[in-house]
């Protein structure tokens, strides 16, 4: 039922779960969360499996391919099943560059490949997106201050 009444929104808002604590009200569980199985522990995942280029590329193609495709397989979106897709990655890569350098810059044809390729970089992971993960914080947070200990004694 929600809370307040039958309209939505209506009534008092619900504390904050650290305020509710300090005031001795513990909140209940969300019925979702009680009915939801918890999660299986993750389990230690083995390193990507190498995937070889298909034989016959063009060169250019094959330079693109050795460039993406260790972002690729890092990310674990390159497989045997998605050589083919990522295939056209790397020509469409070809193309688009070839059609940056042309008179055909930032024309229909080059605005087109460009959203390709963002495309087939966002299907692959290859794009950035979302914030930079930050560094660890050491265990002891003043472990840059400390001294080492002297050897002589």
């Amino acid at each position: 039922m929600p809370k307040g009444g039958a309209r939505i929104g209506a009534g008092r808002k619900p504390k904050e779960a650290t305020l509710a604590a300090l005031h001795g009200h513990r909140p209940r569980p969300l019925v979702e969360d009680a009915a939801r199985p918890p999660e299986p522990p993750l389990e230690s995942t083995p390193p990507p499996e190498p995937v070889d280029p298909p034989a016959g590329l063009p060169a250019a193609v094959l330079k693109v391919w050795g460039e993406l495709a260790p972002f690729a397989l890092a990310e674990r979106t390159l497989t045997r099943a998605t050589v083919a897709a990522f295939e056209m990655l790397c020509r469409c890569v070809v193309l688009e560059r070839k059609l940056s350098r042309g008179e055909a810059r930032g024309g229909s044809n080059h605005r087109g490949m460009m959203q390709r390729v963002e495309a087939g970089f966002t299907r692959f992971r290859l794009a950035p997106s979302g914030k930079p993960t930050p560094a660890p914080k050491p265990a002891d947070p003043f472990a840059e201050f400390a001294t080492p200990p002297s050897t002589t004694q």
